[in-house]
């Protein structure tokens, strides 16, 4: 009988079968326990970054929800749902890797020992939650900074952290339900993720060629994710520019994002601002001359290309005082002259006396560019203002420069404390003698969260006008204050417009009330036949809308008026800010140098031609001619929009010729800040 067929062979056989499959399952069993101790490692060892990440993303989301619920009409207006979800996705992941690339890089490197896991895990824990509490503080601030300026944080968010003691009052008084509620939320938040990030006890050490593969692929990962992108461009906010909407257009983003690429702008501050488009600087110079509406003829110095001489022309013997003011925050929708609310007798009164502007336009949405505007005739860049800049500090022109030579005294008037936005450095740099302040008040005068009230700031500034000699021309700039959030002015002998007493329409209310009394004492005053009066609004008090720029929203109240105002007039042209100071010194009877692109709106030949204003939005800027606008946006292509009772409509068929102006108009304000050619 052959062996293999013998019964003791069969049943070692048997055995031998039977111990082969015993050992492939134990063979089996050590794959699958070693592939799992594996992952168990991964997972342990990714812990301390998947947890903080999972917590910003849920933040972030439950955040938007809410933001979109609230403007749920604007979005729906704007067909935007998609959008939001889509984006608001993709920039949630650019900030998740904003923050986690280079940590999650490094931690497969700390986990090849069991020493160096631990206390990366316990930074990572910590940096984390710094992580988690900065996104849920920056969104729980943004509902507020929305009803305000109707965007996302921004450089405003960054810029008015400088100032405590002005912010913080106007938070408290108006804000306190919404800091009660961020003082609650903000240690909740901390202790639920400290109890969920608390660290798991478990051998997790990475063996040495797991350990750059890891690496490399966390870094792809995220890298990719803080990109935003695979093409040639990173992600950015114009990414999601997607419509007319300002507001929309930011919702996807998270607030966090918004202030950090707005602090990393701003190293751009130095240069400008943002360049819109390159264009040759002889064409800049050539396009930025005509536009003045004066003769190529009239420009002398390539030095300065736009210095040339102004002829008054309305010469005078003896040159008028000029008193300015500044009104905060006075849009045109309070202004009944305007259309708007009937808050503003006075000034609706004091129109029929001067020269009033029906189409007036701010260049900005702060004081400081209003200022830039008036007083230096400076046009706006997407940079900071001027005011604020370093090498404007010193021999800018302004007006009170241009009246130096010619023997005034200039004085800068405000109710509260000058170092706000860098005035003081500002002004006594460039022409002005004298800053009167809060602290240079009467001990009986209204102080308020922003300052000395309107009615006490007039009063001073009147007196001090009184006591000027009579041969020495001067020169008052008064910027009020009264008209700031939180509303507050004293009582007085005028009708509140409305219940409750501390609101933006009482408040102008009140600043008319101001203004009508300081024009009494000023027209029984000796000052009066030789002063020349500008009232002007700064900016308007909210700039928000659905527009891509809210056009409606840069309209402000000017009127010119003093005794030398014989015959009342309107301008019916749009103006700017910037044609302001050419205006004034000829109507001072005034000539001299200067580099103003402004146009003398005193001049009828420049009135018959077609009006002209400069808007700065944030990173957008408009140049308005008529009812047409050239929008200039970062990243994207100039589009042409027609404005008509309120609205903007796209223009299909664009118009060349006004984008290279309004791009010629940009580039060139760059240039004159970086060359000082503004002197």
């Amino acid at each position: 009988m052959p062996l293999w067929n013998s019964k003791k062979f069969q049943s070692k056989l048997k055995t031998s079968a039977a111990s082969s499959r015993r050992l492939g399952s134990a063979l089996t069993s050590h794959r699958e326990l070693e592939a799992h101790s594996t992952l168990q490692r991964l997972m342990v060892v990714l812990r301390p970054l998947l947890i903080p990440m999972a917590c910003m993303l849920l933040l972030l989301w439950v955040s938007r929800f809410a933001m979109s619920f609230w403007q749920a009409s604007r979005i729906s207006e704007a067909d935007a749902w998609r959008h939001l979800l889509l984006e608001g996705l993709r920039f949630d992941l650019v900030l998740v890797g904003m923050v986690w690339v280079f940590p999650a890089t490094a931690t497969p490197w700390m986990a090849l020992y069991r020493g160096s896991r631990v206390w990366w895990s316990a930074f990572l824990r910590y940096y984390g939650g710094v992580a988690v509490l900065l996104v849920a503080f920056m969104e729980l601030a943004t509902p507020a900074f929305i009803g305000q300026y109707d965007s996302r944080p921004n450089y405003l968010f960054v810029e008015y952290l400088a100032y405590g003691k002005e912010v913080g009052g106007t938070l408290l008084k108006d804000y306190w339900p919404h800091l009660l509620f961020t003082a609650v939320l903000l240690p909740l938040l901390a202790l639920v993720y400290w109890r969920m990030s608390k660290p798991i006890r478990a051998s997790a050490q990475l063996r040495l060629w797991q350990a750059p593969l890891l690496s490399v692929l966390l870094f792809a990962v995220l890298a990719v994710s803080a990109r935003g992108a695979l093409g040639h461009r990173a992600a950015n906010p114009a990414s999601a520019a997607v419509t007319t909407d300002h507001l929309v257009n930011e919702l996807p983003l998270s607030s966090l994002y918004t202030v950090s690429y707005a602090i990393y702008q701003s190293r751009k501050a130095e240069e400008g601002g943002i360049t819109y488009a390159e264009i040759p600087e002889s064409k800049v110079i050539e396009i930025v001359r005509r536009e003045t509406g004066l003769p190529s003829t009239a420009f002398r110095d390539p030095s300065v290309p736009l210095r040339h001489q102004i002829a008054s022309l309305q010469p005078r013997e003896r040159p008028l005082n000029l008193v300015l003011i500044l009104e905060e925050s006075l849009g045109g929708e309070f202004v009944g002259r305007l259309g708007g609310l009937p808050l503003t007798p006075n000034l609706d009164r004091l129109a029929d006396e001067g020269i009033w502007f029906e189409n007036l336009y701010a260049t900005g949405t702060r004081s400081v560019r209003g200022i830039e505007a008036v007083v230096a005739g400076f046009p706006p860049t997407a940079a900071v203002s001027t005011v604020k800049l370093a090498k404007s500090q010193r021999d800018f022109f302004t007006l009170a420069g241009f009246l130096k030579p010619h023997g005034y005294t200039s004085t800068f008037f405000y109710g509260g404390e000058s170092h706000f936005d860098n005035m003081r450095s500002y002004f006594m740099g460039n022409g002005f003698d004298r800053v009167v302040e809060q602290k240079d008040m009467p001990k009986s005068a209204f102080i308020g969260t922003w300052g000395a009230s309107d009615g006490d700031l007039f009063e001073l500034a009147h007196r001090q006008f009184t006591q000027q000699p009579k041969d020495k021309p001067f020169f008052g700039l008064v910027l009020s204050s009264s008209n700031h959030s939180p509303f507050e002015f004293p009582d007085g002998n005028f009708d509140l417009y409305e219940e409750p007493r501390s609101t933006v329409n009482n408040a102008v209310k009140y600043a008319d009330h101001a203004l009508g009394r300081f024009f009494e004492k000023a027209k029984s005053s000796e000052y009066w036949q030789n002063t020349l009066f500008l009232v002007v609004a700064d900016h308007n008090s909210r700039v928000y809308g659905p527009s891509v720029i809210p056009v409606e929203r840069f309209h402000i109240p000017g009127l010119i008026l003093g005794g030398a105002i014989r015959s009342p007039e309107r301008i019916a042209s749009i103006a700017s800010q910037i044609d302001l100071a050419p205006t004034l010194v000829s109507l001072m009877g005034l000539s001299g140098e200067s580099p103003w692109m402004g146009r003398d709106m005193s001049d009828p030949a420049q009135r018959a031609r077609v009006g002209r204003a400069i808007l700065q939005f944030d990173k957008i800027q408009a140049y308005m001619e008529g009812d047409r606008l050239a929008v200039l946006q970062p990243d994207r292509p100039a589009r042409v929009m027609r404005y008509a009772k309120g609205v903007l409509s796209d223009l299909p068929e664009g118009d060349p010729g006004l984008v290279e102006t309004a791009q010629a108009h940009a580039r060139y304000a760059q240039w004159a800040y970086q060359r000082q050619w503004h002197r």
